[in-house]
């Protein structure tokens, strides 16, 4: 066994990768699937955490985290063949041949023809969620040139699925396997108490990591080839996660913003008494020449959120205001994590 590791997964590392969920639609209904009841078996497009209503918002979002490559997922993205194979080659209009795109799929609809036009459209690389009755369309993939490989969960006491698995993409010559720990969620919870699967710190399975580990390790021993990847939950949320919101962040920081000692956005709320939150605004602009750019009223139209060395020029003119400090996550729908009263 080799530590290589899968273009896509080193890019995902970094941050680099945009996550491209091109539809929530599919025709295998995993008991451990993870998917949100906003996506799952929902027709509906998001670019990372954005709701996608046309191309440009994806573009908007490759830009925003500086991405160099995109990974294709759902659902089933080749349930929408023209939809993704429209998106490859848009993605790859823009930003040039070197963005790297990966797709993941069940295969269930992976005919030599579909494998063929992805192909052509330009991806780059293909990952099966596979089982016995699929897998030979890595065999497909590898045939017509592509990066094939696949990426599976560590079920625990599905050990011997495991290894029949390496010993059958070793034989075809696949490029790797992915093992990803299964995770807990608040869509699959259910099912898998019902299995009886019982939850290890905050997310994952029990046992999953350790089955992982125990098939790798078999792996060296029977001295297999096959580059093969463990992704643990946490790597997930606390690495790739972690990594694209900085990568987004230097590039979507606002004037009136700043960048807190976690890495997330902060800024100042200022809830005025004497005047309604535009008025307080125009005042400072047409009073004291604060510039437009340096504060805006926020969403919900009850408070200004401002430079904080223009604060005080803030009190001065609504000396009663609530002031609070705003946390924010740097994504495209800014989830607010932190409301902290400064002053009451």
């Amino acid at each position: 066994m080799t530590d290589r590791i899968p273009k896509g997964c080193e890019l995902c590392l970094k941050g680099a990768k945009l996550v491209l969920f091109v539809t929530g639609l599919c025709d295998r209904w995993c008991y451990y699937c993870p998917l949100g009841e906003n996506r799952k078996g929902r027709d509906v497009v998001y670019a990372d955490e954005i709701l996608v209503e046309n191309t440009l918002d994806i573009l908007l979002e490759g830009r925003a985290i500086d991405a160099e490559g995109t990974g294709i997922t759902g659902g089933d993205p080749l349930i929408r063949l023209n939809r993704t194979l429209r998106y490859i080659r848009i993605l790859k209009d823009f930003f040039g041949e070197g963005h790297h795109i990966h797709l993941y799929t069940n295969g269930m609809y992976a005919s030599k023809d579909a494998l063929l036009r992805l192909k052509e459209a330009g991806l780059d690389e293909i990952r099966l969620h596979t089982t016995i009755s699929n897998r030979e369309k890595i065999r497909d993939a590898k045939i017509l040139g592509l990066c094939a490989g696949a990426e599976v969960p560590a079920i625990p006491g599905e050990e011997s699925q495991l290894k029949d698995l390496i010993l059958y993409l070793q034989s075809v010559g696949a490029d790797f396997l992915n093992i990803n720990q299964l995770e807990f969620t608040p869509q699959n919870a259910y099912q898998l108490k019902e299995r009886g699967f019982d939850l290890e710190g905050s997310a994952a399975v029990r046992g999953s990591e350790e089955t992982a580990h125990r098939v790798i390790q078999w792996a060296k021993s029977e001295g297999i080839e096959l580059p093969i990847h463990y992704c643990s939950s946490s790597t997930k949320d606390n690495l790739q996660l972690r990594m694209r919101l900085i990568r987004r962040l230097k590039n979507v920081i606002r004037p009136y913003e700043e960048v807190t000692d976690d890495g997330l956005v902060g800024n100042l709320l200022v809830i005025p008494e004497r005047f309604t939150p535009n008025e307080l605004r125009s005042l400072l602009m047409l009073e004291l020449g604060i510039p437009p750019h340096m504060s805006r009223v926020s969403d919900d139209g009850q408070g200004l959120i401002i430079h904080r060395k223009f604060l005080e020029s803030a009190l001065k003119f609504s000396p009663n205001s609530r002031v609070f400090y705003v946390k924010e996550y740097p994504t495209g729908t800014r989830e607010r994590i932190a409301k902290t009263p400064l002053r009451y």
